[in-house]
């Protein structure tokens, strides 16, 4: 819960700008991460726009319209952002989380294994390293033997002239 904050500003220091959108799930909602996010895209004159899940859904669990009309003026951060996310925008931010994320994850678990075997913070986190190196470079090769087997076919289905 508490790595938002120092990801965010991290990511700022690095890059020097911060993200249109920041996605983040339900398990770093919490009354400091939301105010945090307030202060940020009011900051950032709406340039940045946080969307934060304040619960899990389960799959195939139908997300609620959006209540129409104004937000209460007594509506918590918590409250807001759930409204926030029911809304067509945040449907789709958060959608595209789940596609460009998750993902990784569910390769890395298939392939490689779900747990590091290493303990304590630093030895794992060296492994993490060699595992997400290990994933990269599993896609750059499915990339370039598949680029290498269409320039292959390419060649072979060209008349002789």
């Amino acid at each position: 819960v508490e790595q938002v904050v120092p990801m965010i500003e991290k990511l700022h220091a690095t890059m020097g700008t911060l993200p249109a959108e920041v996605l983040v799930d339900a398990g770093y909602c919490s009354a400091a991460n939301l105010d945090y996010a307030k202060t940020v895209e009011a900051a950032s004159d709406g340039r940045t726009e946080f969307f934060i899940a304040t619960g899990r859904v389960k799959h195939g669990e139908r997300v609620p319209d959006v209540p129409r009309g104004r937000i209460p003026a007594d509506a918590t951060l918590r409250e807001r952002m759930a409204r926030k996310l029911k809304t067509k925008k945040g449907r789709a931010a958060y959608a595209r989380r789940k596609a460009i994320v998750e993902p990784v994850f569910g390769q890395i678990h298939t392939r490689q294994g779900k747990f590091v075997l290493l303990r304590g913070l630093e030895q794992a986190a060296h492994e993490w390293d060699l595992i997400a190196a290990c994933h990269n470079l599993m896609k750059l090769h499915t990339v370039h033997t598949k680029a290498l087997l269409a320039t292959q076919a390419a060649l072979t289905a060209r008349p002789a002239t």
